[in-house]
């Protein structure tokens, strides 16, 4: 027994030590194999680079399907994708792109510099009709070898690295389409690209919408073949039927609209990725009222952003105080201003509004065209002319009713015949009893009781905020106009649908205020948004702002090269524009992604991707199963 119990401790004791030896000189790694099923709003239209912006749904396919020049680093920045190495030269005017050796493409052609050439020149041609085309028109690419590029530009522009991201498509199918038959092309739907994974198989609808697409790997690859062996993605009409399949255990991963459904999702992890965005009350600076700066900064110091931001979003949302939020960009943090309604109410009241019943109100009085000055026989000029205007509303007085802006012998006549009916308050003050003929202060005193002081007329100070038609943005609306309201200012809200807010508001400039958000790049650009040039459709200055130094600064970070002295404009920049007040910079909110439990080697939270289809920027390091391996 003793024997069979000290060989039972030997058994034991060697399985612990060998299992624990065994795990000290391994590691866990990532295995392929597994199976992710995302569900995603929408049903692929263009899996295509040159049409497939325009919807969230192809981005996300073109960002698995496809490769770039350029890509997004798991922190954000631009890295090489395609591209062996790239040289900046001629002060920023040439790019030359190396390109990496024995990329293939799905179809297991080669890759090399034609596709490049052929992508580059199909958007620049209008005939595809590409809603990326203007990004570059003025930009030429020319074949230098098989594996090399080079890029001409008219004048030197820093964040151009970031459009060599451009997924590129292969010269040796669409070569053979014709542009007016490109946006036809079954290719549109069976894509062809080098990107990590391609698609396998589909799935259709009654009505031919496809419902669902399985990927698989491309195991030509150029970089780490993908571990997870197969993607499902899952198409669904509305959100509200995305969030139902979630429930049900239908799809693994979804991405949320707003942090405000999140609690409607019952189980996975939730990733929070920032958005180089932010949300903001856009003044149109030339609209009535809201023209005075002063009342711009009495409405921004009158609201409490905080307090909003927190009531719609809670912990997820994000306060922003600049059109560069440091959130998203190195740049500058700038603190939120605090409420201050008693500093915003002297503002108010500085331009002749007073608060009555809650409400600020202005009086006005329309006293244009009185007489201000002595008239008699021989006098000439517009005073006259108002004389005989008024004296010409009562036949009985001035039977002729000329208005010549001469005093002459009709006039003068008019005039004792207007004193003499109305003796009691024109002659008998000064002892008189029959009319002079001369307009002296007790007549000019009728004169513009009857005809140019008109009754007082009080305004009250109202503003119209446009917005979207979107539960959020009607949300924040409401709690703008809640304060505001508080404050004394009369709030009209107003929303529209996307095409009708393009078509009838933003493009004709028509409004007062505009709640609006405003999407930049990695490498951001202001320019579209705040240079003066771009005060009108198709431009996006959508405040109407027109500051002379904020253009000459905004042409300068076009053109600097250095990362740090690009920095250093976007500081200076936004401490002008902050100081002229022509928007109220409210907030944003991060971008939630949920993936199931057992999917790993997704970007880290808070990492910065410029839209929502680069969550997938490092899919191949995802990864289901694991396995150990020796150090």
């Amino acid at each position: 027994m003793l024997l069979g119990i000290l060989l039972v401790l030997f058994v034991v004791s060697f399985i612990t030590l060998t299992r624990s030896v065994y795990v000290e000189q391994t590691e866990i790694v990532p295995k392929r194999g597994g199976e992710m099923v995302e569900g995603i709003v929408g049903s692929p239209r263009f899996i295509n680079p040159l049409y497939g912006s325009t919807q969230d749904v192809d981005r996300d396919l073109v960002q698995l399907i496809f490769s770039g020049i350029m890509k997004y680093g798991e922190d954000g920045e631009v890295v090489n994708d395609l591209a062996k190495n790239v040289t900046v030269e001629n002060g920023g005017k040439t790019i030359i792109v190396n390109l990496k050796e024995n990329v293939f493409w799905h179809d297991e052609k080669p890759f090399t510099s034609d596709d490049i050439v052929f992508t580059v020149q199909a958007l620049k041609d209008s005939a595809y009709k590409s809603p990326v085309r203007a990004n570059w028109v003025g930009v030429e690419v020319l074949k230098v070898s098989e594996l090399r590029v080079r890029f001409e530009l008219r004048e030197p522009y820093a964040p151009f690295i970031e459009r060599l991201t451009l997924p590129i498509l292969p010269a040796h199918i669409w070569e053979n389409i014709s542009p007016e038959k490109a946006a036809l092309s079954l290719y549109n739907l069976q894509p062809i690209g080098t990107g990590p994974y391609k698609i396998a198989s589909s799935k259709r609808s009654s009505e031919g919408n496809i419902i669902e697409l399985r990927l698989r790997p491309n195991l030509n690859y150029y970089e780490q073949i993908p571990y997870i062996q197969s993607i499902v993605l899952r198409f669904y009409e509305t959100e509200e039927k995305l969030i139902e399949a979630a429930q049900k255990g239908q799809v693994h991963n979804l991405t949320l609209s707003s942090t405000t459904l999140l609690a409607r999702i019952r189980t996975g992890i939730v990733h929070e990725l920032a958005l180089p965005r932010y949300f903001a009350l856009f003044f149109n600076v030339e609209a009535d009222i809201v023209e005075k700066q002063s009342i711009r900064d009495a409405l921004a110091l009158s609201l409490d952003k905080e307090r909003i931001v927190k009531e719609v979003f809670g912990e997820y949302g994000i306060i922003v105080n600049s059109p560069l939020p440091s959130h998203a960009f190195n740049t500058a943090e700038i603190p939120t201003e605090s409420q201050d309604i008693t500093k915003a109410t002297a503002l108010i009241e500085d331009n002749g509004y007073t608060k009555e019943e809650g409400v600020f109100v202005k009086t006005f009085q329309e006293t244009s065209g009185s007489i201000t000055s002595n008239l008699q026989r021989g006098s000439q000029g517009a005073q006259v002319r108002s004389l005989q205007e008024c004296l010409a509303k009562d036949p009985e007085v001035y039977p002729l009713g000329t208005v010549n802006g001469v005093f002459g012998p009709s006039t003068q006549a008019a005039v004792i015949s207007f004193q003499e009916k109305y003796a009691e308050d024109v002659l008998q003050p000064t002892g008189l009893t029959k009319g002079t003929g001369t307009v002296g202060p007790s007549t000019r005193a009728k004169l513009d009781e009857l005809c140019f002081n008109q009754p007082s007329e009080q305004i009250s100070l109202a503003i119209e905020l446009v917005t979207l038609n979107q539960t959020i943005m009607l949300e924040i609306a409401e709690k703008i106009k809640e304060q505001w309201s508080s404050f004394g200012v009369d709030v009209k809200i107003t929303s529209f649908s996307v095409s009708e807010l393009e078509r009838d508001i933003i493009k004709p400039r028509n409004y007062q205020v505009l709640l609006f958000g405003e999407i930049l790049s990695i490498i951001p650009d202001p320019f579209p948004f705040w240079h003066s040039s771009q005060v009108k459709d198709p431009g996006l200055n959508l405040s109407v702002y027109d500051n002379k130094q904020a253009d000459r600064l905004l042409e300068q970070i076009r053109r600097e090269m250095d990362e740090e002295e690009r920095i250093g404009l976007y500081n200076e920049l936004q401490a002008i524009v902050l100081k002229d007040t022509p928007a109220i910079f409210l907030y944003d909110e991060p971008f939630l992604y949920i993936t199931n439990s057992n999917i790993h080697g997704t970007l880290k939270d808070d990492s910065v991707i410029a839209d929502p289809s680069k969550r997938f920027s490092n899919i191949a390091n995802w990864y289901i199963k694991t396995k150990r391996t020796f150090k």
